[in-house]
């Protein structure tokens, strides 16, 4: 049973091969520096990386990530998934591992400054207003609501996994 994410069901789903770096031209790609989590499946690894708000998925279909920076080769079928899979590209193309790493991180230290400001009595609009800055309350569709509230469930969870949780970002 293929995972919900998979480029099978998914066309926002990226299906790559991880090669070797043949030559000096490649883009290298690096797992390791980057946010990403990785599932090995029977026949493929599924990758999803975080960057900046930014969710990017790899199915990866032949070769493997573990063999530290490869090159990626993109599957494309030309239908109708191509312009939304083109478009992904893009997006993981603009982004930069190292750099989503330290965003990464910024939004668990945000997320422990939502617990603390509601801790010391705080409300979500409070909070929002501290650690966002300013803006409509609650925002169109709630969207500031909503965020306040996940930065304070994600802040409590690291909090009760404790500081390897959070500095590793589980």
């Amino acid at each position: 049973m293929l995972p919900l994410w998979s480029a099978a069901v998914d066309p926002r789903v990226l299906a790559v091969r991880a090669l070797k770096p043949a030559d000096g031209h490649a883009r290298l790609f690096d797992p390791q520096p980057a946010a990403v989590r990785m599932v090995r499946g029977p026949r493929s690894e599924h990758l999803v990386i975080y960057c900046g708000g930014e969710v990017i998925r790899l199915d990866v279909i032949d070769g493997t990530m573990a063999a530290g920076p490869v090159s990626l080769r993109f599957d494309l079928a030309d239908d109708d998934r191509l312009s939304v899979q083109i478009s992904t590209i893009r997006t993981f193309r603009t982004t930069d591992a190292k750099d989503c790493r330290h965003r990464r991180l910024a939004s668990r230290l945000l997320a422990l400054q939502a617990v603390d400001a509601r801790d010391v009595g705080a409300s979500l609009q409070e909070i929002a207003q501290n650690l966002l800055g300013p803006g409509a309350w609650p925002g169109d569709g709630e969207h500031r609501k909503s965020l306040v509230r996940r930065l304070v469930v994600t802040g409590e969870g690291m909090i009760r996994a404790g500081p390897r949780a959070v500095l590793a970002g589980r």
